[in-house]
């Protein structure tokens, strides 16, 4: 019987054990390859694996025209409020998109940080991303109105932390801020924020430029197909929110941006 098991051993039961160990081995190698890999995204920042979805909530305050014009609306304080997060590969199922998606996020710039959304696979992730974004806050019991939708990722350049984020903000909030002289004096709740501030200042000027195009299109009976690059969608949101500390956003840390972007 013992010569049997070494002679079983010697052969084919060599290979199997043999494969067991390289297996093992392998597998082990590959686990720590992924954690070491996750633990240099970290520390880097890089959450570009998941997906959060950011609602703005913006107070205004009604200025005064002078000569006789009419009274503007200007934003005071912005504060932001996480609706839901998760993995990418859970908000786009579609492995191709997905990865389309992660690419994209990889290109943005501290000059333009909203995720680009052009062509057919840009209308599959914007339907992708709707979808993710209902089914997160859908059949709230709150007063509905036009959010503007679209993602962004804020690089490093602006942000120590940086997700795919869906922005969500009020249409009629979004021409508060089309001008840099009132968007520098809104406070924040953290001062990290004045990078999103910078990020709806470009969400302003695309979503008019985008909206002009299209009623340019419309009326003259022209397709739009794959020409929207963000969604206006009607939900309802909760728009209260504690009365925290606001403060003025220290845009010394963000100097050199200001300056690419000829704003200082």
């Amino acid at each position: 019987m013992w010569h049997q098991l070494v002679h079983e051993f010697g052969g084919r039961g060599a290979s199997v054990v043999f494969g067991m160990l390289m297996g093992t081995g392998v597998t082990a190698l590959v686990a720590w390859w992924k954690r070491r890999s996750e633990r240099r995204s970290i520390m880097l920042g890089d959450a570009r694996d998941t997906v959060v979805i950011a609602q703005h909530l913006i107070d205004s305050v009604e200025v005064p025209g002078l000569d006789g014009a009419p009274a503007s609306r200007r934003a005071v304080r912005i504060r932001m409020r996480a609706l839901g997060q998760s993995e990418l590969d859970r908000v786009v199922p579609n492995g191709h998109l997905a990865h389309e998606l992660l690419n994209r996020a990889h290109r943005v710039s501290s000059r333009r940080t909203l995720i680009s959304m052009d062509g057919p696979e840009g209308s599959y992730l914007l339907e992708s991303l709707t979808n993710f974004v209902c089914d997160r806050v859908a059949n709230a019991p709150f007063e509905h109105s036009l959010y503007v939708m679209a993602p962004c990722c804020e690089p490093a350049s602006l942000s120590i932390h940086q997700p795919i984020t869906i922005l969500l903000v009020r249409k009629d909030d979004l021409a508060l801020f089309e001008s840099w002289t009132t968007c520098r004096d809104i406070e924040v709740e953290h001062g990290a924020d004045g990078a999103r501030i910078l990020t709806l200042m470009e969400l302003s000027k695309r979503f008019r430029e985008e909206q002009a195009k299209l009623a340019e299109l419309r009326r003259t009976g022209q397709r739009t197909r794959y020409m929207e690059t963000m969604y206006v969608l009607d939900l309802a949101l909760d728009r209260h929110s504690a009365a925290i500390e606001t403060k003025p956003v220290p845009w010394g840390r963000f100097e050199d941006v200001l300056k690419e972007m000829n704003l200082e």
